[in-house]
């Protein structure tokens, strides 16, 4: 969380906080509620592949803005990223794909 912190004018907010860098505005949500919506299994899954973890949910407005603070923010971090869209992905090979493909929209599947 300090690293969202620090990544930009960070502000808290009633439901979600705000984080604020250059034209990019963001929801952050560390209150781990978003696990609610994970199978017990899926926790678990989880837990086992990186150990206990810290849920954060952040809401963004464009891939771009999301892939600059994700690219700062994880580098060094173990962690995975949750694409809401069926996979888990490590945080590392985030980054990996980030430096193959600087354009990559995780959102969308690879033949779109």
């Amino acid at each position: 969380m300090a690293r969202l912190q620090q990544a930009g004018t960070y502000s808290d907010g009633e439901f979600f906080d705000r984080l604020d860098r250059g034209e990019c505005s963001f929801g952050v949500d560390a209150s781990d509620d978003v696990l609610d919506e994970f199978d017990q299994e899926e926790v678990d899954e989880i837990r086992q592949r990186i150990g206990e973890f810290q849920a954060v949910t952040l809401e963004y407005s464009s891939a771009s803005c999301i892939r600059d603070l994700l690219g700062e923010v994880i580098q060094g971090l173990s962690g995975l990223l949750d694409t809401n869209h069926g996979e888990l992905i490590e945080y590392k090979d985030v980054l990996t794909r980030f430096q193959r493909e600087p354009l990559w929209d995780w959102r969308f599947p690879l033949d779109e």
